[in-house]
């Protein structure tokens, strides 16, 4: 069986070099991977999710890339059409 994406995530970051580029770029990661779970856990495809926005699968593709990082109005779309809502909050570095 192959390796969880979290443990390979682990392994890398590791990495002093790799932690350095990644850490920039990890709250992108972290939304489209939050994306993607709600996705998942609603049992729906990206083609469904994009029906229920009134869009295509290719910008809930796009949204689930993490790049460029969505709007709150998108996420907020894509929440509500997954079943899920969007909770905002500021935490301590």
């Amino acid at each position: 069986m192959g390796k969880k994406i979290r443990d390979l995530k682990e392994e890398l970051l590791a990495n002093e070099e790799f932690r350095r580029e990644y850490q920039p770029l990890d709250e992108e990661f972290s939304i489209a991977a939050q994306l993607i779970e709600a996705r998942t856990k609603a049992n729906l495809t990206q083609e469904q999710v994009a029906r229920r926005m009134g869009t295509t699968q290719s910008v809930v593709a796009r949204l689930e890339s993490g790049h460029p990082m969505p709007s709150l109005r998108s996420l907020r779309r894509y929440a509500l059409a997954v079943g899920n809502k969007v909770e905002i909050k500021l935490v301590q570095k």
